[in-house]
C-alpha cells in the first residue's frame, strides 16, 4: 500500500516536470521567434537610417549648390545695376562723381584705419562687389613704401605662403603690418594731453578725430576728458548745460564757438555814420533859424 502510493507520487512529479519542460520549451521557442522578429525590425531600421542619412547629405549638397547659385546671381545683379548706373539714359538722374580716396603711403599710425574706411566706402559707392576686384582696387590706392610691401605679399601669394583673396583679408594684413602695436596707448595719451588753447571749434575737431582712434573708451570717459580739456570759461559753460553724452557736449561747444564768433564780429563792426540824409530844406531852415530870431 505504501509502495504503491510512493510510485504514484513519483509518477505525478515526473509528469509535472515533463509538463514544465514542455512549457519552458514553448516559451523559449516563442522568445527565439520574437528575437528573430526583433532582429529583422532592427535591420529594417538600419536601412531606414541609412536612407535618411543619404537624403540628408543630398539635401545638404542641394542647399550648398543653391547658396552658390544665389551668391552668383547677386554678383551678376550688382554688376548689372552698376552697368545700368554707368550707362546712358535721358530720363536717368545724373550720376554722382565719386572721388577716389587719397593714396596711403605706409605711414605707421592710426591713419591706416582712415584710409581703409574711405576705401571701403568708395568700393560700396562704386558698386564693386567682386572680391578680387575689391583687392585690386584697394592695391591701386597704395603708394611709396607700402607698394613694396604689397609686391612682397603678391610673391607670397604666388608661392602659396599666404592668401589675400578678399578685402577683409587685405585690411587685416595691412593693419597688422602698418598699425603700430602701441597706437591705441598713444591715442589715449594724446586724449589726456589735448588742451583747448586756440579756437574752440578746432579743439572739437581734433578731439573728434582722436575719438576714432579709441573706439573702446567708455562713453563717460570720452565726455569727461572732453570737458577737462576745455579752457576754464568754456568748461564752466559746458558743465552748466549738464550734457549727458559726448554729442551733447559737442553741440554746446559748437554753440559757444558760434556765440564767440558773433561777439568778436560785433566788437569790430564799424559804427553807423551820422545821418546826413535829411532834406536840404530842413537843414537850411535849421541854419536860418538863429539869424531870424536874432533879427
Amino acid at each position: 500500500m505504501g509502495t504503491s502510493q510512493g510510485q504514484e507520487d513519483l509518477t505525478e512529479m515526473v509528469n509535472k516536470l515533463a509538463t514544465d519542460v514542455t512549457t519552458h520549451e514553448e516559451a523559449l521557442g516563442n522568445a527565439a521567434e520574437s528575437f528573430g522578429e526583433m532582429k529583422d525590425e532592427m535591420n529594417v531600421l538600419r536601412e531606414q537610417v541609412a536612407d535618411l542619412v543619404a537624403m540628408n547629405r543630398a539635401l545638404t549638397d542641394t542647399v550648398t549648390a543653391l547658396q552658390a547659385e544665389v551668391k552668383e546671381l547677386q554678383v551678376k545683379n550688382r554688376t548689372l545695376q552698376r552697368q545700368i548706373s554707368v550707362g546712358g539714359g535721358d530720363d536717368r538722374p545724373a550720376r554722382v562723381d565719386i572721388q577716389r580716396p587719397s593714396k596711403y603711403n605706409g605711414t605707421r599710425d592710426s591713419r591706416v584705419d582712415n584710409f581703409l574706411f574711405q576705401v571701403e566706402y568708395y568700393l560700396d559707392l562704386q558698386g564693386i562687389m567682386e572680391d578680387d576686384l575689391q583687392v585690386k582696387t584697394a592695391a591701386m590706392l597704395l603708394e611709396g613704401d607700402v607698394v613694396a610691401w604689397w609686391r612682397r605679399k603678391r610673391l607670397d601669394i604666388q608661392k602659396g605662403i599666404c592668401t589675400i583673396d578678399t578685402f577683409d583679408h587685405f585690411q587685416r594684413e595691412l593693419r597688422t603690418y602698418f598699425m603700430p602695436p602701441n597706437a591705441t596707448r598713444h591715442a589715449y595719451q594724446m586724449v589726456g594731453e589735448l588742451k583747448h588753447t586756440g579756437s574752440l571749434r578746432d579743439y572739437v575737431r581734433v578731439y573728434q578725430r582722436l575719438m576714432l582712434d579709441v573706439p573702446d573708451m567708455q562713453e563717460q570717459d570720452k565726455l569727461n576728458w572732453f570737458i577737462l580739456g576745455l579752457h576754464s570759461w568754456a568748461q564752466s559753460e559746458v558743465e552748466r548745460s549738464n550734457p549727458e553724452t559726448l554729442e551733447d557736449a559737442y553741440v554746446v561747444a559748437e554753440c559757444l564757438a558760434d556765440t564767440q564768433r558773433k561777439s568778436y564780429t560785433n566788437a569790430f563792426k564799424p559804427s553807423k555814420k551820422p545821418d546826413h540824409g535829411g532834406k536840404k530844406e530842413d537843414r537850411m531852415e535849421q541854419k536860418d533859424e538863429p539869424s531870424t530870431q536874432h533879427q
